[in-house]
């Protein structure tokens, strides 16, 4: 049996670089190609070919994600297992939702990421933590469920301050902008930002934008008819 050619995806290229001197230890894997960003994996994968994808879910230049969409699109048999930081249903039911073949932790062990590896490769599903009733009940809850109520009904935590500066940062106004709006100093608007991004299990500036746009769109349109 040949060896499982293996593209890695991470716009960290320290971490990159550790799974690369991680893997090309085993007898049976060889990274055949490394990518910085989502441009760069969608095009590399279709040079290379690999026999299984590893990608970060946060990158620049297109994330892994709308990358894994674009993939499966032109090749409905690429395997892609994911490797990220974040651990919500919602981010796991998106993750699932791109025909990803598993996800992983970034503070798995390596004993663990080979094993994800070799099982994708056989074109099984590894999510780990998550058994196939976990992965249904997920399924179950969001599948009814489009982004703007997503982020409509994660809303329901926030306080009514926190929601007011939501909508001002989907205008696209900064901190101190905000500040001057709601009477407010700059650095209570910060410390309200920091409030909600932990609420919402949210982690970089980007996803706090995505989330406050798609919750103004919610608002602007709550109570529509077609």
């Amino acid at each position: 049996m040949g060896k499982i050619r293996l593209l890695i995806a991470d716009d960290h290229t320290i971490l990159r670089q550790g799974l690369v001197d991680i893997l090309e230890k085993y007898d049976d894997i060889c990274v055949v190609a490394e990518a910085e960003d989502g441009k760069s994996l969608v095009s590399k994968y279709f040079t290379f070919l690999p026999d299984v994808v590893l990608s970060d879910v946060e990158m620049p230049n297109l994330n892994g994600l709308d990358a894994a969409k674009e993939i499966l699109l032109r090749d409905p048999e690429a395997k892609i297992l994911f490797l990220s930081m974040y651990n919500s249903e919602e981010d796991f039911y998106k993750i699932v939702q791109t025909k990803a073949l598993g996800l992983i932790p970034k503070e798995i062990i390596k004993n663990e990421l080979v094993h994800a590896i070799r099982t994708v490769h056989k074109g099984e599903k590894y999510f780990l933590g998550k058994s196939e009733t976990d992965i249904k009940a997920i399924i179950t809850k969001y599948s009814s469920i489009s982004n703007s109520n997503f982020a409509e009904a994660r809303s329901i935590s926030l306080t009514p301050t926190e929601k007011n500066v939501l909508l001002f940062i989907a205008e696209g106004k900064t901190s101190q902008e905000i500040a001057n709006l709601t009477h407010k100093s700059k650095r209570t608007v910060d410390s309200i930002r920091s409030a909600i991004m932990s609420k919402l299990n949210l982690h970089t500036l980007p996803q706090l934008i995505k989330y406050a746009i798609e919750l103004s769109f919610a608002s602007k349109n709550k109570g529509k008819t077609p």
